[in-house]
């Protein structure tokens, strides 16, 4: 978090440099068109963050270590850089750095290593920069991790989701990202530059899905699509009810074959075969997936709130039975929807929201008891003086059952119960089993990742998770979490 401070440049620290920003522009080794980074090193010059040497010179292919790293840094953030003593003992207050590097610790940004030592001396990697960076700005959403050398066993694993997310790095063109290598003063200007202006930062397609390719994503990408979308709405929303309703109105797809958005003879457009289309932009709904994504999450967070649909027990939009008339109405409240046959009282299995709900059953593995609302058939009534439109006459129907809560809402640190035979070495029911005792509490580690598989048809996700008495990682399926 950005805090700030009156600041203090300190002079004697020449391994930073003392040549001021009227002088940036006369630094002999940096120009535009040879230097990696020009504009993000110029942009951090201009704003005293980094500075050249005595000898007109910036070095951008010295290595910046642990030291260097906490200046520029508490530089960036408005930290008090005024020499004190630390709570390193490798640290003393007359060392280069010694109040940024302080300040950084209160703030949290740095903790050291478990010896207790800062080891300012040594070179910062990438991945400790990927630490320093999720911390200092605070960043709290997460990417999905493409790189081959980086695991959930590893310290870095979480910040460089968060850094990925923020448009601050990327990997290369192997698949790796490198996180024990050693950063330059031009890299490492350009991660601190992204992380401080927009202007920087890197285009980031959510879930690695290009919205402008007009293509249908595999599975696992609209399973991500839908739950980030959901993640994300001003109003509480399950994905796990989205991706049911994506899956039963097309098929979780937006676009044909030809690339062409998927209309239906009703009038209905796209992946959440949206047909209200007042007051929205209608070529949006055609072919950007993620718009059409959110507005069906907004219609049905109308529908939630209307006053003329019965409440499930205490209308908690966590809980996914909650939505059992939401989901019909976005669908129509028409006779063909009727939770019971009017005539004989029996279970309408055909209604709309009871095929979303078997859908949530089948691919999500989430045993929603929505069979277990006390509805009887005197409850509705509908005819063709109501031009089959159902009337309910009923406002609320409490639960006398366990209900199912939305496991999408975790966030790092929570912990929770686990029902599945254990946790995996990989998101995918294939990968090695890590057993637990479902007594036993789990930490979750990160938000949500994909099963491995991408045409993988099941809808629910796997969290990054920790056995807390035993530090053993690994994945776990959202339908088998359980929370208070």
């Amino acid at each position: 978090m950005k805090k700030i401070y009156s600041i203090f440049v300190l002079s004697a620290i020449v391994l930073l440099g003392s040549v001021t920003q009227a002088q940036a522009q006369s630094l002999t080794d940096i120009n535009s068109k040879n230097t990696g980074f020009y504009n993000e090193i110029m942009y951090l010059l201009d704003k005293g963050v980094v500075q050249g040497f005595g000898d007109d010179t910036f070095r951008p292919d010295k290595v910046v270590s642990r030291a260097e790293a906490a200046i520029m840094i508490g530089r960036a953030l408005g930290y008090n850089g005024e020499l004190r003593n630390t709570v390193f003992p490798d640290v003393a207050k007359d060392s280069a750095g010694s109040g940024y590097i302080q300040a950084a610790y209160e703030n949290n940004i740095i903790q050291g290593f478990p010896d207790g030592s800062f080891r300012p001396d040594e070179t910062v990697t990438r991945g400790q920069m990927a630490i320093f960076i999720a911390r200092a700005y605070d960043i709290q959403e997460e990417a999905l991790v493409p790189f081959s050398d980086v695991s959930l066993n590893m310290a870095t694993y979480r910040p460089i989701r968060q850094i990925l997310a923020y448009g601050v790095t990327e990997g290369y063109k192997d698949g790796t990202y490198k996180p024990k290598q050693p950063l330059t003063r031009a890299q490492f200007s350009a991660l601190l530059a992204r992380a401080e202006s927009d202007q920087f930062r890197l285009p980031v397609n959510t879930c690695d899905y290009d919205p402008k390719s007009r293509t249908n994503p595999d599975y696992q990408t609209v399973n991500c699509l839908i739950t980030t979308a959901a993640l994300k709405s001003e109003s509480i929303v399950p994905p796990e009810i989205v991706k049911s309703i994506a899956a039963i109105e097309s098929s979780s797809k937006q676009f044909t074959e030809n690339g062409e958005p998927i209309i239906t003879d009703d009038g209905g457009i796209g992946i959440m075969q949206i047909t209200n289309t007042d007051g929205y932009d209608i070529e949006r709904f055609k072919y950007d997936l993620t718009y059409n994504i959110e507005v069906g999450i907004d219609m049905l967070a109308y529908h939630y709130n209307r006053s003329d649909l019965p409440k499930i027990h205490d209308h908690n939009p966590m809980i996914l039975e909650s939505w059992y008339f939401a989901v019909m109405a976005y669908n129509g409240t028409k006779a063909t929807n009727s939770p019971l046959y009017q005539d004989t009282g029996y279970n309408n299995f055909d209604a709309y929201q009871n095929k979303v709900f078997a859908n949530l059953y089948e691919y999500g593995q989430f045993d929603a008891k929505v069979m277990f609302i006390p509805m009887t058939k005197e409850d509705f009534y509908y005819g063709e003086d109501t031009n089959y439109s159902i009337v309910f006459k009923k406002d609320h129907y409490p639960m006398y059952v366990d209900l199912f809560p939305s496991p999408s809402y975790l966030q790092y640190g929570d912990e929770v119960n686990y029902v599945g035979s254990g946790l995996r070495s990989i998101p995918n029911t294939k990968g090695a089993l890590i057993p637990h005792n479902t007594a036993e509490p789990i930490k979750i580690l990160g938000a949500p990742v994909y099963d491995t598989d991408p045409n993988a048809a099941n809808q629910f996700f796997w969290y990054p998770a920790e056995i807390i008495r035993t530090g053993q990682k690994g994945y776990i399926a959202s339908s088998y979490v359980r929370w208070e």
